[in-house]
């Protein structure tokens, strides 16, 4: 079902792949905001809050590579927001450069509605469904079991806040190994659970502390405290629905 309080740009000068990329994304989103070009696109981030953003590689005025530097060097509205660089190109040197730049992801032309989805998913900071979605993920990895998914939740949301701690130390000291051991905990958890988007995250995170890509680092810790503090501030609503699932079940 469309969410019509999400909104997502897709920057492209190609019109056949604007239409084609917009018709994909709309079966999650009803307010997707098209540009065909880069200098359009830029105008659009400077003046408006976006939840995700596709942006091709090479458009007229400015490139992919142009805004993402931009982008992460403003104060605006979507400094932060995650950005998928679209490219025909699918070299996996292309691809670290465009993560090392500021994109958070990599989607190879011709878009497959399965990864498309993945990236979807992975990349709203809130997934459809809010608390709902968090319960129905740990309710299906305990096979339904009430107890064990609400002690495995408290568990989460009581050393959540030391993890972050832990980490944004390490950052501080550009102590990236030891970061890197407690993502990488993290992400065993996330993984277990099977947050989609939080998983991702620290995927990321773990990839930019291994190549001692600092910045990048910084940024995607960034998206796992908005991801964490969202969580954290529902920690009653997830209780709560993983209760009422578990007895309408």
């Amino acid at each position: 079902m469309a969410d019509t309080g999400y909104e997502i740009l897709i920057a492209d000068d190609n019109e056949t792949n604007l239409w084609l990329l917009r018709e994909q994304l709309s079966q999650w989103t009803e307010g997707v905001v098209l540009a065909s070009d880069g200098r359009e696109a830029w105008n659009l981030l400077d003046q408006h809050r976006f939840g995700l953003v596709f942006l091709d590689m090479n458009m007229p005025f400015l490139s992919g590579l142009d805004l993402i530097g931009r982008l992460r060097a403003s104060a605006g509205p979507n400094c932060r927001t995650p950005v998928v660089a679209v490219t025909a190109h699918a070299q996996e040197s292309q691809r670290i450069q465009a993560l090392a730049a500021g994109f958070n992801d990599y989607l190879v032309k011709p878009i497959r509605l399965a990864r498309l989805q993945e990236i979807v998913a992975r990349w709203r900071v809130e997934p459809a469904g809010g608390a709902e979605y968090y319960a129905q993920q740990l309710l299906r990895k305990t096979q339904e079991n009430r107890q064990l998914s609400q002690s495995l939740a408290g568990k989460l949301f009581a050393e959540l806040p030391a993890h972050l701690a832990e980490i944004e130390g390490f950052l501080g000291d550009s102590a990236t190994r030891q970061a890197w051991e407690v993502v990488h905990k993290l992400h065993g958890t996330f993984c277990f659970f099977d947050f989609g988007d939080c998983l991702a995250v620290t995927e990321s995170l773990e990839q930019a502390l291994l190549t001692n890509q600092l910045e990048q680092a910084g940024r995607h810790f960034e998206a796992l405290k908005q991801k964490s503090a969202w969580l954290l501030h529902n920690q009653t609503a997830v209780l709560h629905s993983l209760a009422t699932k578990a007895a309408d079940g």
